[in-house]
């Protein structure tokens, strides 16, 4: 009669947090993409968690907007056996911002609603430097 040989026990693994903040925009769909080690992983705004084996990862994430990506940031993870190694990427606002990616929690980019209300005060500035001008040479216009 044979007796079954032990299994050998599973390599250690370790995992990669991956916390993604995106800014609040207004009619802009911004979606996150992360790589790890080259290919791309599900993600969502938010946490996300990767099981990897132990040792050195490259992270690359940024945006996509319409088709366009930009904002990419890139580190090396090293991940010890049985650890979670949390990192953090905070997505730009546009493509001329660069996107934020780091070890520790990165500070959110802000927008939206304080750029939608300067926007509106400026265009009505414009819109009343305008009726003013316009209504002047009408009142002072042809004699």
């Amino acid at each position: 009669m044979t007796t079954p040989q032990d299994a050998l026990p599973a390599p250690a693994s370790g995992e990669i947090a991956v916390t993604i903040s995106l800014p609040w925009t207004i009619g802009v769909s911004i979606k996150p993409n992360v790589l790890l080690d080259g290919v791309r992983m599900v993600n969502a705004a938010g946490r996300n968690v990767y099981p990897v084996a132990p040792g050195r990862h490259m992270l690359s994430c940024e945006v996509n907007v319409s088709g366009s990506t930009f904002g990419q940031g890139d580190i090396a993870v090293d991940v010890q056996p049985g650890v979670t190694t949390e990192v953090y990427y905070a997505a730009p606002l546009s493509e001329n911002l660069p996107g934020r990616l780091g070890l520790t929690p990165q500070t959110p980019y802000r927008g939206g609603a304080a750029g939608c209300i300067l926007a509106a005060v400026i265009g009505f500035l414009v819109l009343f430097v305008f009726w003013v001008v316009i209504g002047g040479f009408l009142a002072v216009g042809r004699r």
